[in-house]
């Protein structure tokens, strides 16, 4: 981890941290949200230094994960929405376009960019992480053609840093916010 910039309601899972959001994340309880997480509160952001650069590739080459669950049978999920940005060197930054849901329950309909609506199946158990099967919202490098200083995103040089802005509609203390589980990159 590199930096955690809490926003209001923050603190749930902040004492582990940066443990709490670094190797697998703990999903596959589609009722009910892990609690192996850190809540960046509103508004709230963190930033993590990858083990090894993420290229891109076929598909998605990034999954960030949250945790959502599915309410009352689904399609719909309690989700905290957050905005993902990427780095090469941790100064300049491109960020995937996001268009949070305005309500915590909505169905992830899979077009609005944002992390933390993806139920997760993956944990350190199944080997589902960095899968499109292992569930969490998955990023795809190719899709960044600009930084969000307007000059050109390089994708090929390899992302090593991945900043995760809250942009949820609510919460309370101490669990408000997007909650960050893990971040992984694609399995290929």
């Amino acid at each position: 981890m590199v930096a955690f910039d809490p926003g209001d309601g923050a603190g749930f899972g902040a004492e582990g941290l940066p443990d709490v959001v670094l190797g697998p994340p703990d999903g596959g309880k589609t009722t009910q949200g892990a609690l192996d997480v850190v809540s960046l509160g509103l508004g709230g952001t963190i930033t993590v230094a990858l083990g090894c650069p993420v290229d891109d590739g076929p598909g998605p080459d990034l999954f960030v994960y949250e945790n959502p669950f599915v309410v009352a049978g689904g399609p719909r999920v309690f989700a905290d929405p957050a905005a993902v940005a990427v780095s090469v060197d941790g100064e300049a930054w491109a960020t995937f376009p996001c268009v949070p849901p305005s309500t915590a329950v909505a169905e992830d309909d899979g077009v609005d960019g944002c992390a933390g609506l993806a139920p997760v199946a993956a944990n350190a158990d199944n080997g589902l992480t960095g899968t499109p099967a292992g569930g969490g919202d998955a990023f795809d490098l190719a899709t960044l053609n600009v930084a969000d200083d307007g000059s050109a995103f390089v994708v090929g040089e390899g992302v090593r840093f991945v900043r995760v802005t809250d942009r949820g509609p609510g919460g309370a203390a101490p669990n408000a916010g997007f909650d960050l589980d893990a971040i992984a990159s694609a399995v290929r």
